[in-house]
């Protein structure tokens, strides 16, 4: 098989490599940025803010959003960077601002295009893009997918294409301290899922599956420590290199099942996609376990396990992930909604690469089944 793979032109990694922002904004050419960050990040860099400044560096601000990114969003940003009249953007945060930004880093210069339209384009032109995560859970600094709500459709756009790719990534494990317990799980978890997806896909490559599974290793191996530990500099660093690599390996190939069915559980009941995502996990090893043995054989060697499943499920019991679903989910509503779940979950991507084709039968019974096992926790 053929496979074409895309990477980040430059990736900066280290604790305080976000020290070398000026290196990376002269990299782009750029003396003014347009900065996609949260009020909480924004004060926490002002020293690096004021010392670009000093340089010369023109700073524009935008922190109009919030929870996932929304077409809204998107739009309000398209706006906003447009009177900034900046020559590159800066993305500093989780999934949200790195998506969005990556979005707007191409819709800016093709203004006719729909997100639905990028895909199937060839060259497309873009904004520079610094991009620097502060969770490490997405991948999305290193990804050729955006991550987009449609607000009309109800539905959860993800199309790809290489221009999506940021240009240059600081990776900075000294951002990622802060992270709470339930960010640093249900992040760790997403990533996770990407990685272990990734392996399975029907596009997993040579090239991917060295990314994937380190990632594997490097989560599997720090996860617990970091959700325990917030302060363990190593651990997050291992998490954010290997949701850096999950991303890869993801990008490269694709994710499939438990991204597919999370997808609708966040759009339609506004579950933040991490614990969407880990929450449907067991139920699709369950389901592909055996048409991906020898797969999975090679994930739970990584992981130094004898069940991936097990695994899985032992990190969603310790992280208490049903009882927080319980607390944001009407069950009933949730259940009555299982037609329209699957119906959504069909007709999203992911599901061609699984390794076992799911029916529209197969994927009700997943959702079915997480029904049961949470009304009776």
């Amino acid at each position: 098989m053929v496979s074409t793979n895309y990477f980040s032109p430059r990736i900066i990694h280290g604790a305080g490599s976000i020290n070398n922002l000026d290196e990376a904004i002269h990299a782009i050419l750029a003396t003014s940025l347009f900065v996609l960050l949260s009020g909480r990040t924004k004060t926490g860099l002002e020293k690096q803010f004021e010392q670009l400044a000093s340089k010369g560096v023109s700073l524009h601000f935008y922190t109009d959003f919030q929870s996932e990114p929304t077409t809204d969003h998107l739009d309000a940003a398209l706006e906003n960077f447009k009177q900034s009249k900046a020559q590159g953007i800066l993305a500093i945060g989780g999934g949200t601002a790195l998506d969005l930004a990556k979005a707007l880093s191409v819709m800016a210069v093709n203004k006719t295009l729909t997100l639905g339209d990028i895909a199937q384009q060839g060259h497309l032109g873009k904004i520079p893009l610094i991009a620097v995560p502060t969770t490490a859970g997405t991948g999305s600094e290193v990804t050729k997918v955006t991550v987009i709500t449609d607000t009309k459709l109800k539905r959860k756009l993800n199309p790809g294409h290489p221009a999506l790719i940021p240009d240059i990534v600081l990776l900075d494990p000294e951002l990622t301290l802060s992270m709470s317990p339930k960010i640093t799980a249900e992040t760790g978890l997403d990533a996770l899922a990407h990685a272990i997806e990734a392996y399975v896909s029907t596009l997993a490559s040579p090239i991917s599956d060295v990314f994937a599974l380190e990632a594997i290793r490097s989560i599997g191996k720090s996860i617990r420590t970091a959700y325990h530990e917030p302060q363990n500099l190593q651990a997050r660093d291992d998490m954010l290199r290997g949701s850096m690599f999950a991303g890869l390996a993801f990008s490269n190939s694709s994710t499939n099942l438990a991204h597919a069915t999370a997808r609708p559980l966040g759009t339609r009941f506004s579950l933040p996609h991490g614990l969407s995502v880990a929450l449907m996990h067991p139920y699709v090893i369950s389901f592909g376990h055996d048409a991906a043995h020898d797969r999975y054989a090679a994930i739970a060697e990584a992981l130094g396990v004898e069940s991936v499943l097990e695994f899985i499920e032992e990190l969603n019991i310790l992280f208490e992930l049903k009882k927080e679903v319980k607390k944001q989910l009407n069950l009933d509503e949730l259940k009555a909604s299982i037609p329209l779940l699957a119906e959504d979950a069909l007709a999203g991507n992911g599901i061609a690469t699984n390794r076992k084709l799911p029916t529209r039968e197969d994927i009700t019974d997943i959702y079915q089944n997480l029904v049961t096992d949470l009304m009776g926790e």
